[in-house]
């Protein structure tokens, strides 16, 4: 299933993807702690098995997780 991390609330799975956590692109906006909130409700929806991926240097919100 693919969704967005709006939709995502609530909802768990086995195995989640977390696409596009890079440095200028995870923040975007200007609610950083906006932001900072619905990455963590993507970090917490997998039951068994995360995979974060970036291109370039990563976000910081990856800073103490990789």
């Amino acid at each position: 299933m693919l969704s967005t991390l709006h939709a995502a609330k609530g909802l768990e799975w086995d195995h989640v993807f977390l696409a596009g956590d890079s440095d200028g692109v995870l923040p975007m906006g200007n609610d950083i702690e906006e932001e900072r909130r619905l990455f963590y409700v993507g970090l917490t929806r997998a039951k068994s098995e995360l995979n974060l991926s970036y291109s370039g240097a990563p976000s910081p919100f990856l800073e103490g997780i990789i």
